[in-house]
Formats: C-alpha cells, sequence, structure tokens
C-alpha cells in the first residue's frame, strides 16, 4: 500500500546484489520507479518527473558521480540522494543533495527520504481533480497529464488561486505577464488554447477553462 506521497526514481542494478533497496522502499509505501542505468533515467525524467532521485552507485559498480552530474545539469532543482561503497575514494560529492556511505540500514534512507517530503508538497496546487506542480510544470487532470510550457503553468496557477471567479484580461496580462498592455490579446489567446487542448476532454466544446466573452476567462472548479 502506497503511504507516502514522495515519488522516488531509483537508479540501481536491477541483478540481485546484497546492498539493493527497491523492495525496502516500496515495502514502506513509498512510489518508487526502478531503472537499471543512468541513461534510462534521464529518458524518464522527461516524462515523469520525479520528487527525488535515489543513485546506487554501489550497485552500478561507479562512484555515480558522472550520473549526478547528467542529472544536474539537466535538472537544477531535482534532490538527489547518491549511495557509495565503504571503500570509495570520494569525501564528498557537491552535485548532491545527500551522500550515503554503506553500509547502513533502510530506514536510514526512509528518513533521509522524507527531508524532502515537505519541500516536494509546497510545488504542489489542488483544485477538486486538477492539480498542478509549479515546479515541473506537471498538471493532472482526471486521466490526462500534462507536461505545460512555464508560461502556461503560471497562466493555471494564477487561475486556479482564482478558481471560480471570472479573471479580466487586463488582470491576467499583469499576474502572469507582468505587463499592463493588453492592446494585443493574441498572446493570452493562445497559451488559453494551449491549456485546453492539455487539458480538456474537447478543446473545441472547454469545461474547465470558460471564456466569458468582453472580459476575459473562469476556470470552473
Amino acid at each position: 500500500m502506497k503511504t507516502n506521497d514522495l515519488s522516488v526514481l531509483l537508479i540501481e542494478s536491477k541483478q540481485r546484489l546484497k546492498n539493493t533497496f527497491a523492495s525496502d522502499l516500496e515495502t514502506k509505501g513509498f512510489d518508487v520507479v526502478h531503472v537499471g542505468s543512468g541513461s534510462e533515467a534521464l529518458e524518464l525524467i522527461k516524462e515523469d518527473m520525479p520528487d527525488v532521485v535515489v543513485i546506487n552507485a554501489m550497485s552500478l559498480r561507479t562512484n555515480g558521480l558522472r550520473i549526478t552530474h547528467w542529472i544536474r545539469s539537466a535538472y537544477p532543482d531535482l534532490p538527489i540522494i547518491l549511495i557509495i561503497a565503504e571503500d570509495e575514494a570520494i569525501n564528498k560529492a557537491p552535485q548532491a543533495n545527500i551522500l550515503l556511505r554503506l553500509p547502513f540500514t533502510a530506514q536510514k534512507l526512509v528518513n533521509r527520504l522524507r527531508l524532502f517530503s515537505n519541500a516536494a508538497h509546497k510545488h504542489i496546487i489542488k483544485k477538486g481533480p486538477l492539480e498542478l506542480n509549479i515546479q515541473t510544470c506537471v498538471a493532472h487532470y482526471h486521466e490526462k497529464e500534462a507536461h505545460l510550457t512555464p508560461r502556461c503553468s503560471d497562466l493555471l496557477r494564477v487561475m486556479m488561486e482564482k478558481s471560480g471567479k471570472i479573471l479580466s484580461r487586463e488582470e491576467l496580462f499583469s499576474r502572469v505577464w507582468e505587463t499592463d498592455y493588453t492592446g494585443d490579446t493574441r498572446t493570452l489567446d493562445v497559451h488559453i488554447s494551449w491549456l485546453r487542448t492539455a487539458l480538456e476532454e474537447n478543446p473545441r466544446q472547454p469545461k474547465l477553462i470558460q471564456t466569458i466573452r468582453g472580459i476575459g476567462y473562469r476556470l470552473n472548479l
């Protein structure tokens, strides 16, 4: 049973080795996705951003520094826990948030993961069936998952903060684009169209994002 909201991407050899953590984390209720290499991890992160990455470098027979560098370069804000062998000849890994040296218990790893739980939740906004991660710009609405542009994410965030209320074009421009100029509203209309395409069941007959003629838009939640 899943008892934690934290999603963990575990990079660990899928061979049976002594120090593995996949089953332990799943038993503890974490939402774990398990891959066997750094390249697999990077491809998966593009599709579904986790809350934390755990690199079991010992199981991969490497010190993990190269994988850590790849992930940190591509995703500067993504938390990384690096696990290394007891005799590994490195004293620090500045691109990892936490460095753990084996041996240690699975509970120690669980305790370190929980340090990121509150931080992960701060990035989540929920309104009814609509959820937006403002850090990763990923939205979920019923069965749909949408990877938004930063501007679309900002626009959706503003509308979620005042869901059910009519937002004028002027207010949306002011808060999302930080400008009072509304001489050309096509930019706003285009972004609304993108949001509808990403989230609505039928973008041509939108139910979630309603146009209020002559005024602006309303998020129907």
